[in-house]
């Protein structure tokens, strides 16, 4: 697989998990990175950039449109 991209960050782990599942509604996959993080030491997930969503090179400009950030 390529590298990812990030399309979007969030506060929390619920809204970057609603955010992929849109995306893969949509037929992108996508993946949640820093979910643990964020998890186990939340203050540390708006230091770190929040918890971003990340997609395929590819498929980026679709999933920000689609996310609406972009």
């Amino acid at each position: 697989m390529d590298d990812l991209v990030t399309v979007a960050s969030f506060p929390d782990v619920a809204e970057a998990e609603l955010a992929k599942e849109r995306l893969e509604l949509e037929g992108i996959r996508a993946f949640v990175i820093d979910a643990q993080a964020a998890g186990v030491m939340p203050y540390l997930a708006s230091a770190t950039g929040g918890v971003r969503v990340q997609v395929e090179p590819k498929d980026a400009a679709t999933a920000k449109e689609i996310l609406g950030a972009g």
